[in-house]
């Protein structure tokens, strides 16, 4: 196939995809949420990874445990986890139930939920 094949046929495949499925622009209102983890919850730590910056980015070597993050802060926003679920499935992402740093940003997280999300 030739180069030009190649990138039509790339084309193709992405623009099958649902436009969330590569950048979540239609969802204004967790994405401001996010905004406001990132500026107001600062150190923001999960176990040992800091993550100065929601957008993967620069999430780096713990992509995976990024996407399972933004995923359960997903759900949480969205009323599809409780608070306690949270905190419990964040905690596993740290490995530790115990660790100050990822239970302040937890804290944090939560308390910055907006009420009419």
């Amino acid at each position: 196939m030739s180069v030009r094949g190649v990138a039509v046929a790339a084309t193709l495949v992405l623009s099958a995809c649902a436009p969330d499925s590569l950048d979540n622009y239609k969802a204004t209102g967790f994405n401001a949420y996010l905004n406001t983890v990132q500026n107001q919850c600062q150190p923001l730590w999960i176990g040992g990874q800091p993550l100065q910056q929601l957008n993967m980015q620069y999430a780096g070597a713990w992509q995976s445990g990024f996407d399972s993050f933004l995923d359960m802060t997903s759900r949480l926003y969205y009323n599809r986890m409780s608070t306690a679920d949270y905190r419990v499935a964040v905690q596993s992402l740290a490995l530790t139930t115990t660790d100050t740093r990822t239970n302040n940003s937890i804290d944090c997280i939560i308390a910055k939920l907006p009420a009419n999300r």
